[in-house]
């Protein structure tokens, strides 16, 4: 297994059930030590949405038809332009 791996794209979303938290222009989520952080440049936040749980990171996956990365949100903190979060394992 990798010990560090870095993937990153444009836009993506946080999810709260079906409806979008959280939506990012770019993203970036990188693992180290087993442990998978994000990264994300905030393009629209609704506030009452984003203290919800549970979250779910997603994102279009390039080269794949119909694909998507999806991330349980462990724990995030919103700035004024970026966001940071702690990501449980990928899901399937």
């Amino acid at each position: 297994m990798f010990d560090e791996l870095r993937i990153h794209g444009t836009a993506a979303s946080i999810l709260w059930g079906y409806r979008a938290a959280v939506t990012l222009k770019s993203w970036s989520i990188i693992r180290v030590k087993g442990q998978w952080m994000l990264s994300g440049i905030i393009e629209r936040v609704e506030p009452f949405m984003v203290r919800q749980r549970p979250l779910l990171f997603t994102a279009p996956r390039e080269r794949a038809r119909d694909g998507h990365w999806a991330w349980g949100v462990e724990a995030i903190q919103v700035g004024q332009i970026e966001i940071v979060a702690r990501l449980g394992p990928p899901e399937q």
